[in-house]
């Protein structure tokens, strides 16, 4: 079958473009010969990812901007009329529509903008859009359920580090004794005793079952440690729930288990309470007077 030259672009959302950390959520696919254009981006339900990246960021920043841009994609779409791939536009088309296209994808400012253009052999430009699509934004949206988590505990360590806090804290050390001991990813200690830890938990899961397993693995966690009269002073989670419905119930179930035990949860889209939660206030030792 005869094969087409498509050009593409990713769509990305940078909502601090001094920072220039990104994600993609979409792609845009133009085939000049078959005058084909096409978009695919993102839910605005898929949230998960775009808060596990941004967790202080208001979600509704996101889902606004990606309106605007399907929207506008919309439109462009609506203006081209493709062709079978054993057909072709006359040149001029294909040079005034690729220069069109040029331009849509240029640097621009805003909260989502796109990357760096590319150009690939296809079949047809819908199999193109499926292809980035699957490339660029699936393999991201789609990690294992511990992955999510490791991008909590590095957002965490930002935040840590952002507020002067994460020299007070080692990292990944064991909490317990010989018998029984997990590892916790922020670790304070004064005079030699653990007095507070900090550990993301992430109860955002597709089904309640998945909820309830996984947090029900950490109550069970800390209450050993409690009953051995292991269990730090101070220990936080930092959880990730879902927006509403039966799992947020059933995260909310977590949590107050989590109280119970004598753990602070604490959602980790609310900054500044991480910021009370997490905040060491180092102990000043004043000389004495002989």
């Amino acid at each position: 079958m005869k094969q087409v030259v498509c050009n593409y672009a990713p769509i990305r959302f940078l909502p601090y473009r001094e920072v220039g950390e990104f994600i993609n959520i979409g792609v845009v696919v133009h085939c000049p010969q078959t005058d084909f254009f096409g978009f695919k981006i993102v839910s605005p339900r898929r949230t998960r990812r775009i808060t596990g990246f941004f967790p202080e960021l208001d979600i509704k920043m996101f889902k606004s901007a990606l309106e605007g841009v399907r929207r506008e994609l919309k439109r462009i779409e609506a203006e081209h009329q493709p062709l079978e791939t054993n057909k072709a536009v006359p040149l001029e088309i294909a040079r005034e529509q690729m220069a069109r296209f040029t331009g849509l994808v240029r640097k621009r400012e805003g909260l989502l903008h796109f990357g760096e253009p590319g150009t690939l052999m296809t079949q047809s430009g819908r199999e193109a859009l499926d292809v980035l699509f699957a490339r660029y934004v699936e393999r991201y949206f789609a990690q294992p359920p511990e992955y999510h988590e490791i991008e909590m505990r590095r957002k965490l360590d930002d935040f840590l580090n952002q507020w002067n806090f994460g020299r007070w804290y080692e990292r990944n050390k064991k909490i317990g004794d010989e018998e029984f001991h997990i590892i916790m990813p922020f670790v304070h200690r004064a005079q030699q005793r653990v007095e507070k830890v900090i550990r993301p938990l992430d109860l955002n899961k597709r089904d309640t079952t998945e909820i309830y397993q996984h947090g029900g693995t950490w109550v069970n966690n800390m209450e050993r440690l409690k009953s051995r009269g292991l269990l730090p002073p101070h220990t936080v989670f930092t959880v990730e729930v879902p927006e509403e419905g039966k799992r947020l119930k059933a995260a909310n179930t977590i949590c107050d288990e989590l109280r119970t035990v004598g753990v602070e949860p604490v959602n980790f889209n609310d900054v500044q309470k991480i910021r009370t939660a997490v905040k060491i206030e180092p102990v000043i030792h004043w000389p004495t007077r002989n």
